[in-house]
């Protein structure tokens, strides 16, 4: 059973209006600095929540956030750098925001015609054991992320 603790995300997009053989839903600058959680995806079923199952016809499929739990630094110390500098080679800082990428050919193909827009319901799902332990701050507001695309490759 899961914890319903932050409001779903809904995005315009449209179907390719060419044949393809792949189809990814892309998401960039997705923030992790709070509770993991799994982001399901939905097509045109704009009350998707987490009570909706997995095998609804308008589940598309899913990622993984595995969150960073919170701050216990200093003010600053969990915020990422704005840019880095051209010839700095150590690791990114661990909160910059990350991209996720979900394949949803089959799906897409299934239920959304060539050209035709589509609303894609991105619902997160956190675990209650992971909720129960975590300030509310940290299990609110979970989505949050620049843009979403979807690629298509012929």
């Amino acid at each position: 059973m899961a914890v319903f603790v932050s409001n779903p995300a809904s995005v315009t997009l449209t179907a390719p209006n060419e044949p393809y053989r792949r189809a990814d839903v892309e998401l960039h600058g997705v923030d992790h600095s709070k509770a993991s959680y799994e982001g399901r995806l939905f097509i045109n079923n704009p009350g998707a929540d987490p009570e909706t199952p997995t095998t609804h016809d308008s589940y598309i499929g899913s990622f993984w956030i595995f969150g960073h739990g919170g701050c216990a630094g200093e003010e600053g110390h969990c915020e990422p750098p704005l840019e880095r500098r051209a010839n700095d080679f150590r690791p990114e800082h661990q909160l910059t925001p990350m991209s996720k990428r979900v394949i949803v050919t089959d799906k897409l193909k299934t239920l959304v015609p060539a050209g035709q827009e589509f609303l894609l319901r991105i619902v997160p799902i956190v675990r209650p054991e992971h909720a129960e332990e975590l300030p509310s701050n940290l299990v609110s507001d979970l989505l949050q992320f620049d843009r979403v695309d979807l690629l298509a490759y012929q």
